[in-house]
C-alpha cells in the first residue's frame, strides 16, 4: 500500500486559521481602495466591487464549518453579486437596493459567526487574534453598506465637500470610496472632516457606529487580555 500523503504546510495552515484569506483579502480591499482612481467609466467601482466579492467569498469560507450558515451565505452572496453584477453600467435602483440589502445581511451574518467563534475561544490563538481584527473591519463595511442604502433612498443624507457622493454612473456600485473614508475615520472614532451627516438617519447610524467601534474596542481587548491572563496562569502553575 502507498504511503498517505501529508497535507501541504499551505493546507494546514488554512486549516488551523480560518480567518488568514478573510483578512488577506480585507487589507487589500483597503490598501487597494485609496489607489484607484476616479475614471469617467467607473471603471474604479468595478475594481473596489470586485476586491469586495472577494471579501465576500472569503467570509463565506470563514463560516463554512456550519452547513446551514454556509448554504445561507451562499444563498445571500450569490443574489447579492449577481443583482450587483446587472446593475452595474446602468441606474437600476431596485437592483442596487437588493444588491446592497443582500450583501449587507451577508456582512451581519458574517460578522456574528467571527464574533462568536472569538468570544467562544477557551484559549488565545493566532486564529482568535486573527478572527477580532476581522470583525473590526468587516464592521467598517456593514456601515458603509448602509450609509450606501441611506444615500440611495435620500440622496444628499450626507454632506460632502466632493459631490455628488454617488454618481449616477455608480448608482449600481457596492462600495462608494468616500463612504469608505467616512466609515473608517466614523469607526475609529477619528471623525471625519469632509463628509457630515445631514439627514435623521444618517447621524444616527453615525453616532451608533461610533459607540460601536468604541465598545467593541473595550469588550474584546478585555475579553482577550482575561483569555490570556488565565491562560498563562495556568500554564505557571501547571
Amino acid at each position: 500500500m502507498s504511503a498517505r500523503r501529508e497535507p501541504h504546510a499551505l493546507v494546514l495552515t488554512l486549516r488551523r486559521s480560518k480567518f488568514l484569506v478573510l483578512l488577506a483579502c480585507l487589507l487589500g480591499l483597503f490598501l487597494v481602495q485609496p489607489m484607484l482612481p476616479r475614471s469617467p467609466g467607473g471603471e474604479a467601482a468595478i475594481h473596489l466591487d470586485i476586491a469586495f466579492s472577494l471579501v465576500l467569498l472569503a467570509g463565506v469560507w470563514s463560516v463554512s464549518h456550519r452547513l446551514s450558515v454556509l448554504i445561507a451565505c451562499l444563498a445571500l452572496a450569490a443574489i447579492g453579486l449577481g443583482a450587483a453584477w446587472f446593475a452595474h453600467g446602468g441606474q437600476n435602483q431596485s437592483l442596487a437596493m437588493v444588491a446592497l440589502a443582500s450583501t449587507l445581511v451577508l456582512l451581519v451574518i458574517t460578522v456574528v459567526s467571527v464574533l462568536r467563534h472569538v468570544l467562544d475561544a477557551v484559549d488565545v490563538t493566532t486564529d482568535t487574534i486573527l478572527g477580532g481584527v476581522c470583525a473590526y473591519m468587516l464592521l467598517a463595511l456593514v456601515w458603509v453598506l448602509i450609509y450606501g442604502i441611506l444615500e440611495r433612498l435620500e440622496p444628499g443624507s450626507f454632506n460632502s465637500s466632493n459631490p455628488p457622493l454617488i454618481a449616477p454612473r455608480d448608482v449600481g456600485a457596492l462600495l462608494v470610496p468616500d463612504l469608505i473614508y467616512y466609515s473608517v475615520f466614523t469607526l475609529t472614532t477619528i471623525g471625519p472632516q469632509e463628509i457630515h451627516p445631514i439627514s435623521g438617519p444618517a447621524r444616527a447610524w453615525t453616532g451608533i457606529q461610533a459607540m460601536v467601534g468604541q465598545f467593541y474596542v473595550a469588550v474584546l481587548i478585555a475579553r482577550l487580555v482575561g483569555l490570556h491572563t488565565s491562560q498563562r496562569s495556568g500554564n505557571s502553575g501547571s
